[in-house]
């Protein structure tokens, strides 16, 4: 047993080592993070895409540091039953089924995915338009709804059909799906500069929701568990 005089100094060394573990632990974080995470630069191309890069942009480019907090993408949540729940989008999606179902054929993608896109994107709300400017159910931007030859974002047969159109390049361009929804998210750029999801938030998050979405369509649930 320890003396008073010998617990105290125990104790005081005992914290003295605990706060030199907390001090360079915090010093390794620190360093660790200014080489993990260099400044992210988001752009606008002339298409309308929008990029991410670790390089700055040229003079006469107006770019902004990407923070991960800033996620927009809407959430939607299983056993809700308003307007935008889930329950009125799996509704919705039933709506719209039958040329979901036709166009994802003829471009040899999973329907089941189509419908996970569409849901993570517009809640199946084909006059959403987000504050990035993306449009319709499948949220095109504007310079990739020309490059599908999308005329009008709003009409949703129209907006699906390009929306699978692009998906389908990507997800021949990407063998993996997950490089595919990613790059639907984030860009091309970014998924070909990370060589895979970029280290994002929030595409990290819209992977793994449209993922558990598309499984969710697969068992043809409207019920039960938070998907968010």
């Amino acid at each position: 047993m320890f003396g008073e005089t010998g617990m105290t100094m125990r104790l005081k060394r005992v914290l003295e080592m605990s706060l030199r573990a907390i001090a360079l632990g915090a010093v390794i974080a620190v360093s660790s993070a200014s080489h993990a995470s260099p400044a992210i630069y988001v752009f606008r191309e002339k298409d309308g895409s929008i990029r991410f890069t670790n390089k700055k942009p040229p003079t006469g480019v107006t770019a902004k540091i990407f923070t991960s907090s800033k996620s927009n993408f809407s959430v939607y949540r299983v056993g809700s039953t308003g307007r935008g729940g889930s329950k009125w989008v799996f509704r919705r999606a039933q709506q719209y089924a039958p040329f979901i179902d036709k166009i994802a054929r003829q471009f040899s993608v999973d329907a089941n995915l189509v419908k996970a896109v569409i849901h993570a994107e517009s809640g199946f709300n084909p006059h959403a338009v987000s504050s990035k400017g993306a449009q319709g159910l499948m949220q095109l931007m504007p310079g990739t709804a020309r490059l599908v030859g999308v005329r009008n974002p709003f009409a949703a047969e129209e907006n699906v059909r390009g929306g699978v159109r692009h998906l389908a390049r990507l997800a021949k361009k990407y063998e993996d799906i997950r490089h595919a929804i990613a790059a639907y998210n984030a860009g091309e750029g970014a998924v070909d500069q990370y060589r895979g999801i970029p280290p994002f938030s929030e595409t990290q998050t819209y992977v793994s929701r449209v993922l558990a979405l598309r499984d969710h369509y697969r068992r043809g649930e409207n019920r039960g568990y938070p998907i968010g």
